[in-house]
């Protein structure tokens, strides 16, 4: 086993037997003991040292074997002194690339495994560090026998289990508990009227898991779920992003959404499990997100991106209370995401390197070609923008601004305003966690974007464009029915949008064009289709005659509709691999310009006329072009380009940083 096949776990416990069962036969069971610290040691497992100096003090008169043992055992030792020399050190290390959605999980304590989620079929898995060999844990089948899949999973603290959230055929997560082996699988909670469940973390003792309840959007409920028995016990009510036992499983660290006006973002606090006075640990206009609290007790680390980046923090900690001011410990960490600690203390993070902007170009109409080259809009904050428009007037281009990224669902975000004219730039913070899009009212005085605030409230907002101050349009049901696009009509009285509602379980689900009246609120449905796969587009002509929306049949089709109803019209039809990722009107035209995603290549620029032709392509390809939108000239677009990427880092001995001591390799 140890030689031939290499399956050091087996031998070991043949080594072990042969121990317990011939003790008195000393030469054979010396052998034995040897070989279990040679699979130790060819394993990395510190418990190879312990078993070369059972070798050298229970068995001194078989010399062979001691003295290959004292050979390994120098070894050994020698190699420990130079590791806790090092050991002293920072050292952050690139594991490998991945996509985001790979990265749902943690590693596992002795930092052997990640857990994920396989979207090839939506299986809970573990993938081993640093090879990336892939294991399911779960086998609900196909995409097409099932749409149920895990997402968020976190380990127990004998890493043997995993706790996870699963979308079951209702449509609702439960929260599901599942050994490392696969066995034993069990459903410990589910409600549909939470809808969600997000497991953050286990409790030392293993008796229970601290969890994030939601009505929909936001988590709502911090509750202690037991795992014997899965009885919840809400701990504290509120808008949370997440929580963390202490060492000593005595209080709850939890990250919160601050209503308060002083702050845009979020706070910390400590909780007593058993009950007791909340105490506030980090209170900050910044955003704040709780990272650990070191084994003894006596500091807490946290994110904070206060300098303006995202860098992490300490504050001294002396009887669960906070001492003093905290202070910067690790700067300019990034785009991270914390995914956990191993049991040795390193730190197991995301960074998001994807890159995302938007471009500006000038179109040769009779070349199908470009007059101008893309030149980005953005070079201060490159790489987190998205969503632009131009203002009726064509005098400014707006679009949508990511500033700094953490680990809570509150994502920073700015509207810039740029003048076209004179390059100035205008920034607006609204009060809203998301924003989908935004669109220029005709007057410019402000926009219309699809996203949800602090409260919870999903639906149409109004931004003003000129203090970011928002009110609230249209209601949507959270996470059940989603704005896609709009388009303003020339009278400035209306707009048209797309709707896509989530069937219940047993039901398809709904995709809808509507338009209503700003005045009055009343909405007329142009557009109505049942079972509908999601899409995400729709565009009014410049003249507010025609409507032209994407649809899935399941292959990606564009198609138009007159504004007074009727049948639509489908204008062309992707083949396989391909998609539509956004399209617009060229002014004053019956042309549509769209770009068109092709699987493994970069997406790609096209127009296709209402009344005549096949489609033609335009010579413009990037990575990503999407969110096309159309300059009121007729001949200047805008759109964004970029890629989707994430990087696993991991991070040794930041606990043993101490305050202005900050040093890496």
């Amino acid at each position: 086993m140890e030689e031939a096949e290499g399956d050091l776990e087996k031998a070991l416990g043949l080594y072990k037997k042969i121990l317990e069962q011939f003790p008195g036969e000393r030469e054979i069971a010396v052998k034995a003991q040897l070989h279990i610290g040679l699979c130790y040691e060819k394993l990395g497992l510190k418990e190879a040292r312990e078993a070369f100096e059972k070798v050298i003090a229970g068995y001194p008169e078989q010399e062979e074997e001691v003295k290959i043992a004292r050979e390994k055992l120098s070894r050994l030792l020698k190699a420990k002194a130079v590791i806790e020399e090092e050991e002293k050190e920072l050292t952050m290390k690139k594991v490998f690339t991945a996509a985001p959605r790979d990265l749902v999980g943690a590693p596992s304590p002795d930092g052997r495994y990640l857990s994920t989620v396989d979207w090839t079929t939506g299986d809970l898995a573990v993938k081993e560090i640093p090879i990336g060999k892939l294991h399911r844990l779960t086998h609900k089948g196909t995409w097409a026998e099932s749409t149920e899949y895990a997402l968020v999973s976190i380990w127990s603290p004998n890493g043997k289990k995993l706790a996870y959230s699963w979308m079951n055929e209702e449509e609702f997560f439960e929260l599901r508990i599942i050994g490392l082996d696969g066995s034993e699988p069990r459903i410990l909670y589910g409600n549909r009227e939470k809808f969600s469940v997000q497991p953050f973390d286990w409790s030392p003792d293993g008796k229970h898991i601290l969890a994030g309840l939601g009505e929909k959007q936001r988590v709502t409920q911090l509750a202690a779920i037991s795992v014997l028995d899965g009885s919840v016990q809400i701990l504290k009510e509120g808008l949370i992003d997440s929580g963390l036992y202490s060492a000593d499983g005595n209080f709850i660290i939890y990250d919160f959404v601050s209503m308060t006006q002083e702050s845009r973002g979020s706070d910390i606090a400590l909780l007593p499990v058993q009950g007791g006075e909340e105490i506030p640990l980090v209170e900050h206009p910044a955003h704040d997100f709780s990272l650990c609290w070191d084994p003894n007790g006596e500091r807490f680390l946290f994110l904070s991106d206060r300098t303006g980046n995202m860098d992490i923090w300490a504050l001294e900690m002396k009887e669960s209370r906070p001492q003093g001011e905290p202070y910067l410990l690790k700067k300019n960490m990034g785009r991270i995401t914390p995914l956990g600690f191993t049991e040795n203390g390193d730190l197991y993070y995301a960074i998001y390197t994807s890159m995302n902007d938007v471009y500006t170009a000038s179109l040769d109409l009779e070349k199908n070609s470009l007059s101008t080259l893309p030149k980005r809009t953005e070079e201060l904050f490159m790489g987190a923008n998205s969503s632009p428009d131009f203002s009726s007037d064509g005098k400014y281009l707006a679009y949508i601004s990511r500033r700094t990224f953490g680990p809570g669902r509150f994502e920073p975000l700015a509207i810039c305003i740029l003048s076209l004219e004179s390059g100035e730039k205008l920034e607006l913070f609204p009060d809203l966690e998301h924003i989908r899009f935004i669109r220029w009212s005709r007057d410019g005085k402000n926009f219309f974007s699809y996203g949800f605030d602090r409260k919870g409230r999903t639906g149409l907002y109004s931004i003003d464009t000129q203090t970011g101050e928002t009110d609230f349009i249209l209601k949507c049901k959270p996470n059940e029915e989603f704005i896609m696009e709009l388009g303003v009509f020339p009278d400035a009285k209306r707009i048209v949008y797309k709707k896509y509602k989530r069937g219940k379980a047993g039901t398809g689900s709904i995709m809808s064009i509507r338009v209503r009246d700003l005045q009055n609120g009343t909405e007329e449905e142009i557009y109505h289709k049942e079972n509908a796969s999601e899409s995400h587009h729709v565009a009014l002509s410049s003249d507010g005659m025609w409507i032209a929306f994407d649809d899935r049949d399941p292959r990606w089709i564009l198609k138009v509709i007159r504004v007074i109803g009727g049948e639509s019209r489908e204008l062309c039809r992707t083949k396989s691999g391909e998609t539509i990722t956004s399209f617009d009107w060229r002014p004053e035209t019956r042309e549509i310009f769209f770009t068109k995603g092709i699987s493994g290549k970069p997406n790609q620029l096209w127009r296709v006329n209402l009344e005549r032709g096949e489609p033609q392509r335009i010579d413009l390809s990037m990575r990503r072009l999407m969110q096309l939108r159309f300059h009121p000239d007729g001949k200047r677009i805008a759109f964004s380009a970029g890629y989707i990427e994430v990087e696993l880092w991991v991070m040794e001995n930041l606990l043993l940083l101490e305050k202005g001591k900050e040093i890496f390799k």
